[in-house]
């Protein structure tokens, strides 16, 4: 379970969310993350909340100098807008709506029609340390079991997916603390002689993954180096005492409509979640690569670029870069290899729509689901799911945030739906010790 997160950066929402009656779908997901928040707390979360609320400019100043100071300049060249004024827009926005400065440049709220609507704007502590532990105390009392492992666990997710037939990435081998490696579709002696991609079976962020590509014998790693069978063998066991189990899975490869950015792989984030009726329904998806030759990953935050994806068509848009190195950068090709990106239809997108549909099926007690796929050179492939699925990549593609979209719909809706569950009050509570350490 993710830990519940106040507002640091200020504490006001908590207060100002629960007011009045809610006007918007953003409104009814503000206050009940605040109503949640507001009943799991002790008394020492009450301490901790009236000392935010004077304490917060703290905060801010530091968060202001972390990011304000490298950032600012360029975007006042990009836009005219003097750092002053962005200073002064970003203590309004810490005031009126909680939103910390650095999802100021995340979400380019310097842009006036970004900034009038900042209300709609759902922030990662929202989701992640409020909306995903409501509805998980919710669904389990209302359903009484749980698929949460299955997500988390990327073996327990392959079998679940094969079962189904959803394709997802074969694993062949799963490399465990005893120094053993497991057999899971692979019965030959050794490592397949095959490409192979290796992570943490219980991983994220892209954080350990690895690819190594098999040429004459032997395998090629990340940094140009060389191993053979048992010296990757070896490699791969000295990873599992750092990270826990590994798995060694097929080493997939983009279809070729995609071989255009790139050698590295190329996935998108589909985001699917319980609607109205029950059924489960993709409302958003974003194409992430890699603008970095050579990389085996493609995560944002490890300077990846993500583009918004029509879900009604598949039509890309431009992407965007990381917003610390290049802010205010819009890429429209490939800066690496010049393909066109932005305006690019993605092949074989129906079938992927359906495909995450009937994967979010598998896990009827999720609310809401993050999916990775990759399109291949043997069709759509569902590589991983997020059970903590954030917004930021879907806010900061998208001109309208999440607030005034479908998906921005149905969060309002479940979270309403859930505030009939009341939390228990031995929560697992983000500190202030915590904020500092990875988010």
């Amino acid at each position: 379970m993710a830990r519940t997160r106040l507002p640091y950066c200020s504490p006001y929402r908590l207060f100002l969310a629960p007011l009045g009656t809610p006007r918007s779908a953003s409104d009814r997901i503000h206050a009940a993350y605040a109503r949640f928040a507001w009943r799991s707390m002790d008394p020492r979360h009450l301490a901790l909340t009236v000392a935010l609320c004077v304490l917060w400019p703290v905060n801010f100043i530091v968060m202001l100098w972390m990011f304000t100071r490298p950032i600012g300049p360029t975007v006042a060249r990009a836009t005219g807008k003097p750092v002053w004024r962005q200073i002064l827009e970003q203590l309004w926005l810490a005031f009126r709506h909680s939103i910390p400065p650095d999802k100021y440049y995340v979400f380019d709220l310097f842009r006036p029609e970004r900034l009038a609507n900042a209300r709609h704007y759902i922030l990662r502590y929202e989701l992640k340390g409020g909306f995903h532990n409501l509805v998980h105390f919710h669904t389990r009392v209302t359903m009484r079991r749980s698929t949460k492992e299955s997500l988390k666990d990327k073996l327990l997710f392959f079998r679940r997916c094969e079962k189904a037939g959803v394709a997802s990435p074969r694993v062949f081998l799963v490399a465990t603390a005893d120094g053993t490696f497991a057999a899971e579709s692979h019965q030959g002696e050794g490592l397949p002689p095959h490409d192979l991609f290796i992570k943490p079976a219980k991983g994220k962020g892209g954080r350990g993954c690895e690819k190594w590509l098999y040429r004459d014998g032997s395998y090629e790693g990340p940094a140009g180096q060389r191993l053979g069978d048992a010296e990757l063998r070896a490699h791969i066991l000295a990873l599992v005492a750092k990270r826990g189990r590994y798995l060694i899975q097929e080493c997939l490869q983009n279809h070729p409509d995609l071989m255009r950015f790139g050698g590295g792989l190329t996935s998108l984030r589909i985001t699917s979640c319980k609607n109205e009726s029950g059924s489960f329904e993709v409302t958003n998806a974003v194409l992430k690569m890699s603008l970095a030759a050579g990389s085996s990953v493609d995560n944002f935050h490890q300077g990846g670029a993500v583009c918004r994806v029509d879900v009604a068509t598949g039509e890309v848009g431009p992407a965007w870069d990381n917003w610390i190195k290049r802010p205010c950068v819009l890429h429209h090709a490939h800066p690496g290899t010049g393909a066109a990106i932005a305006g690019m239809i993605l092949p074989c997108w129906p079938e992927t729509v359906s495909m995450v549909a009937k994967a979010a099926s598998l896990f009827p007690d999720r609310i809401m689901v993050g999916f990775d796929v990759a399109i291949t050179d043997r069709g759509s492939v569902i590589i991983e799911g997020n059970v903590q699925q954030g917004s930021d990549m879907v806010q900061r593609t998208h001109d309208l945030p999440v607030g005034l979209q479908r998906l921005g719909d149905l969060l309002a809706y479940q979270a309403s739906e859930a505030l009939a569950t009341r939390p228990p009050r031995a929560m697992r509570w983000y500190g202030p010790r915590d904020y500092w350490g990875p988010r």
